[in-house]
C-alpha cells in the first residue's frame, strides 16, 4: 500500500515538473505606478501595473475609486509589453484612493487586485 502510494506521488511529481511554472501561475503584480501605499501627485496621474506573467489587455479594466466612493474608469492605452497595463486617469483631486484592477492571465484565469495610494495637494 505504501509502496503505491509513493509510486504515485513520484508519476504525479514527475508529471507536473514538466509543465511550466508560469503556466500554472495567476497574474501578480510585481511593480505598480502608482506604488502601493505611496502618495502621487495629481490632477493628471499614468498609471502602469507591471506583472509576472502575460496578460490579455483587451480583456482588462482599471477602476479608481476616489475620496467618498465615487468609481472612476480608466481608459487602458497601448502598451509595448503584453505584461504591462497602462492608463491615465485625469481629474483628480487630493485624498485616498483605490487603483482596481482585473486582468486574464496567460492561464485563462481572472486575477484581480487593488492597490492603495493617496493623492497629494
Amino acid at each position: 500500500m505504501i509502496a503505491k502510494l509513493r509510486f504515485t506521488l513520484g508519476v504525479a511529481a514527475a508529471l507536473t515538473s514538466t509543465i511550466p511554472a508560469q503556466a500554472l501561475a495567476h497574474a501578480i503584480v510585481v511593480a505598480s505606478t502608482p506604488a502601493a501605499r505611496s502618495t502621487a501627485y495629481g490632477p493628471d496621474l499614468a498609471v502602469e501595473i507591471h506583472f509576472n506573467s502575460k496578460i490579455d489587455a483587451a480583456r482588462s479594466r482599471l477602476t479608481l475609486v476616489g475620496p467618498g466612493g465615487a468609481k472612476i474608469e480608466v481608459g487602458l492605452t497601448k502598451s509595448d509589453s503584453d505584461q504591462v497595463l497602462t492608463g491615465t486617469a485625469s481629474g483628480l483631486a487630493p485624498g485616498d484612493y483605490r487603483l482596481l484592477w482585473q486582468t486574464l492571465s496567460i492561464d485563462g484565469h481572472i486575477s484581480h487586485g487593488e492597490i492603495p495610494f493617496e493623492v497629494g495637494r
